[in-house]
Protein backbone atom coordinates (compact mmCIF):
# COMPACT_ATOMS: atom_id res chain seq x y z
CA UNK A 1 0.00 0.00 0.00
CA UNK A 2 1.46 3.46 -0.86
CA UNK A 3 0.64 6.24 1.57
CA UNK A 4 1.76 9.88 0.09
CA UNK A 5 2.76 12.38 2.67
CA UNK A 6 5.69 15.10 1.90
CA UNK A 7 7.52 12.36 1.06
CA UNK A 8 6.50 8.87 -0.53
CA UNK A 9 6.18 5.81 1.92
CA UNK A 10 5.75 2.60 1.41
CA UNK A 11 4.22 0.09 3.63
CA UNK A 12 4.69 -3.37 3.88
CA UNK A 13 2.22 -5.68 6.67
CA UNK A 14 3.42 -8.25 8.61
CA UNK A 15 0.42 -10.62 10.29
CA UNK A 16 0.35 -8.09 13.55
CA UNK A 17 2.44 -5.07 12.54
CA UNK A 18 2.84 -2.26 10.08
CA UNK A 19 6.04 -0.83 9.10
CA UNK A 20 7.27 1.92 6.90
CA UNK A 21 10.12 1.33 4.42
CA UNK A 22 12.15 4.54 3.89
CA UNK A 23 12.33 5.86 0.91
CA UNK A 24 16.05 6.26 -0.40
CA UNK A 25 16.08 9.91 -0.39
CA UNK A 26 13.25 12.33 1.03
CA UNK A 27 12.00 13.55 -2.26
CA UNK A 28 8.02 15.44 -2.84
CA UNK A 29 5.67 13.44 -3.61
CA UNK A 30 5.18 14.11 -7.52
CA UNK A 31 1.44 15.69 -8.32
CA UNK A 32 -1.06 13.47 -9.25
CA UNK A 33 -3.01 13.96 -12.65
CA UNK A 34 -5.82 14.99 -10.37
CA UNK A 35 -3.92 17.79 -9.03
CA UNK A 36 -2.54 19.36 -12.03
CA UNK A 37 -6.08 19.21 -13.39
CA UNK A 38 -7.20 21.05 -10.28
CA UNK A 39 -4.39 23.58 -10.43
CA UNK A 40 -5.07 24.13 -14.36
CA UNK A 41 -8.87 24.03 -13.61
CA UNK A 42 -8.45 26.43 -10.73
CA UNK A 43 -6.05 28.83 -12.85
CA UNK A 44 -9.09 29.31 -15.13
CA UNK A 45 -12.23 30.00 -12.92
CA UNK A 46 -12.78 32.92 -10.80
CA UNK A 47 -11.79 32.52 -6.88
CA UNK A 48 -14.69 32.11 -5.27
CA UNK A 49 -16.42 30.15 -7.56
CA UNK A 50 -13.32 27.77 -6.88
CA UNK A 51 -13.44 28.30 -3.14
CA UNK A 52 -17.09 27.12 -3.22
CA UNK A 53 -16.69 24.17 -5.11
CA UNK A 54 -13.57 23.09 -2.92
CA UNK A 55 -15.58 24.04 0.11
CA UNK A 56 -18.51 21.70 -0.87
CA UNK A 57 -16.68 18.87 -2.93
CA UNK A 58 -13.01 18.96 -1.95
CA UNK A 59 -10.97 18.07 -5.18
CA UNK A 60 -13.57 15.57 -6.71
CA UNK A 61 -13.36 17.52 -10.15
CA UNK A 62 -16.14 15.03 -11.39
CA UNK A 63 -18.38 16.74 -9.21
CA UNK A 64 -16.82 20.29 -10.28
CA UNK A 65 -17.33 19.22 -13.79
CA UNK A 66 -21.28 18.05 -13.26
CA UNK A 67 -22.10 21.23 -11.00
CA UNK A 68 -20.72 23.80 -13.54
CA UNK A 69 -22.13 22.23 -16.12
CA UNK A 70 -25.68 21.93 -14.56
CA UNK A 71 -25.05 25.81 -13.76
CA UNK A 72 -24.55 26.74 -16.95
CA UNK A 73 -27.65 24.61 -18.98
CA UNK A 74 -29.48 26.16 -16.21
CA UNK A 75 -28.42 29.46 -16.52
CA UNK A 76 -28.48 29.17 -20.41
CA UNK A 77 -32.42 27.91 -19.98
CA UNK A 78 -33.08 30.75 -17.48
CA UNK A 79 -31.30 33.48 -19.85
CA UNK A 80 -33.96 32.53 -22.58
CA UNK A 81 -36.71 32.85 -20.16
CA UNK A 82 -35.53 36.28 -18.98
CA UNK A 83 -35.26 37.58 -22.92
CA UNK A 84 -38.73 36.49 -23.64
CA UNK A 85 -39.92 37.86 -20.53
CA UNK A 86 -38.46 41.24 -21.37
CA UNK A 87 -39.91 40.71 -25.01
CA UNK A 88 -42.92 40.23 -23.46
CA UNK A 89 -43.20 43.28 -20.43
CA UNK A 90 -44.42 40.91 -17.91
CA UNK A 91 -42.78 42.26 -14.42
CA UNK A 92 -43.54 39.11 -12.64
CA UNK A 93 -42.25 36.37 -15.23
CA UNK A 94 -38.60 38.92 -15.22
CA UNK A 95 -38.70 38.83 -11.37
CA UNK A 96 -39.06 35.12 -11.84
CA UNK A 97 -36.56 34.53 -14.71
CA UNK A 98 -34.03 36.83 -12.75
CA UNK A 99 -34.56 35.71 -9.44
CA UNK A 100 -33.17 32.07 -10.50
CA UNK A 101 -30.24 33.37 -12.16
CA UNK A 102 -29.23 35.09 -9.04
CA UNK A 103 -30.11 32.07 -6.87
CA UNK A 104 -28.36 29.75 -9.11
CA UNK A 105 -25.35 31.92 -9.29
CA UNK A 106 -24.53 33.01 -5.96
CA UNK A 107 -25.28 28.61 -5.04
CA UNK A 108 -22.06 28.58 -6.90
CA UNK A 109 -20.12 30.77 -6.13
CA UNK A 110 -20.12 33.57 -9.55
CA UNK A 111 -21.29 36.82 -7.19
CA UNK A 112 -20.70 38.71 -10.60
CA UNK A 113 -23.23 36.27 -12.62
CA UNK A 114 -25.60 36.95 -9.59
CA UNK A 115 -25.26 40.75 -9.09
CA UNK A 116 -26.06 41.39 -12.73
CA UNK A 117 -29.39 39.45 -12.80
CA UNK A 118 -30.02 40.97 -9.24
CA UNK A 119 -29.95 44.23 -10.90
CA UNK A 120 -32.41 42.98 -13.40
CA UNK A 121 -34.41 42.01 -10.50
CA UNK A 122 -34.47 45.23 -8.53
CA UNK A 123 -35.58 47.00 -11.73
CA UNK A 124 -38.32 44.84 -12.28
CA UNK A 125 -39.54 44.96 -8.87
CA UNK A 126 -39.47 48.74 -9.01
CA UNK A 127 -42.29 51.31 -9.31
CA UNK A 128 -43.19 52.90 -12.68
CA UNK A 129 -44.34 52.29 -15.80
CA UNK A 130 -42.41 49.08 -17.45
CA UNK A 131 -41.60 51.01 -20.75
CA UNK A 132 -39.57 53.80 -18.53
CA UNK A 133 -37.38 50.72 -16.84
CA UNK A 134 -37.02 48.37 -19.78
CA UNK A 135 -34.60 50.04 -21.44
CA UNK A 136 -32.62 50.00 -18.36
CA UNK A 137 -33.72 46.22 -17.74
CA UNK A 138 -32.25 45.37 -21.51
CA UNK A 139 -29.04 46.72 -21.21
CA UNK A 140 -28.44 45.15 -17.43
CA UNK A 141 -29.46 41.59 -19.97
CA UNK A 142 -26.80 42.67 -22.13
CA UNK A 143 -23.82 42.73 -19.74
CA UNK A 144 -25.27 39.46 -17.31
CA UNK A 145 -25.92 37.68 -20.85
CA UNK A 146 -21.85 38.43 -21.94
CA UNK A 147 -20.93 37.42 -18.02
CA UNK A 148 -22.84 33.80 -18.49
CA UNK A 149 -21.13 33.76 -22.04
CA UNK A 150 -17.27 34.67 -20.65
CA UNK A 151 -18.14 31.86 -17.77
CA UNK A 152 -19.26 29.71 -20.52
CA UNK A 153 -16.21 30.01 -22.21
CA UNK A 154 -14.10 29.54 -19.49
CA UNK A 155 -15.73 26.20 -18.64
CA UNK A 156 -15.33 25.22 -22.10
CA UNK A 157 -11.48 25.70 -21.94
CA UNK A 158 -10.98 23.47 -18.96
CA UNK A 159 -9.23 20.07 -19.60
CA UNK A 160 -11.41 17.67 -17.10
CA UNK A 161 -9.49 14.70 -16.29
CA UNK A 162 -12.37 12.28 -18.05
CA UNK A 163 -12.05 14.22 -21.34
CA UNK A 164 -9.39 14.03 -23.80
CA UNK A 165 -9.99 17.38 -24.93
CA UNK A 166 -10.90 20.63 -23.45
CA UNK A 167 -14.33 21.25 -22.49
Amino acid sequence: MLQAGPARKVWFESKSTRHPMQPFRDTPAAPTSDEASHAIIAGLLPPQVICTLTELFGLDLQQWRFIVDLFTETVEQDLANLDQALRNGVDAQIIEASHRIVGSSRMLGHVAIGDAARAIERIAQSVGPYHERAAEMRLNFTHLYALADAFRQQISRCAWPDSAVAG
